[in-house]
């Protein structure tokens, strides 16, 4: 056993630009970011991830108190490419209800190839008075597209 006078002192290397970082210094140039246009404001669109559920259900309250649909409102869902698109309709098959969900139809769940348990991309646009559901998939490709505009690349090279 080593007495007091056998401690040895921690050792804390510096965390300054002249210490533990210097050699790093000359090697570190910040990345580009790319610059919004001035005087650009946003579009007015709400974005959720939910999860849905084994019937098929996504809840979606505060997207829907944004849109102004009440628990009476009646659905009509379209199936576009790999989204759904819901619209108040008199004649749509769902209703909203007291729970305040939206009800994907199996048919439109399979276009989009989602299953119950897994998340989806939900955007609300007020000034259309649309609710659109996209499979995280297809939310994968908008990225992948967007990020390969901002290096100038093509985005079926990721």
């Amino acid at each position: 056993m080593v007495g007091v006078s056998g401690l040895v002192a921690p050792v804390i290397p510096g965390a300054s630009i002249d210490g533990l970082l210097a050699p790093l210094a000359p090697i570190a140039v910040p990345l580009p970011l790319p610059t919004p246009p001035p005087g650009r404001a946003r579009c007015g669109l709400a974005y959720a991830i939910a999860r849905i559920d084994a019937s098929g259900r996504v809840c979606v309250r505060p997207l829907l108190r944004l849109l102004g649909w009440p628990a009476s409102v009646r659905l009509a869902a379209t199936g576009v490419v790999t989204s759904v698109v819901m619209k108040p309709d008199p004649g749509g098959v769902f209703r909203l209800g007291t729970r305040r969900t939206v009800v994907l139809p199996v048919a439109l769940r399979r276009l989009c190839g989602v299953t119950p348990g897994d998340d989806v991309l939900l955007v609300a646009d007020p000034e259309h008075g649309v609710l659109v559901v996209h499979p995280l998939s297809a939310l994968d490709q908008m990225i992948l597209g967007y990020h390969a505009s901002l290096t100038g690349g093509d985005s079926d090279d990721q």
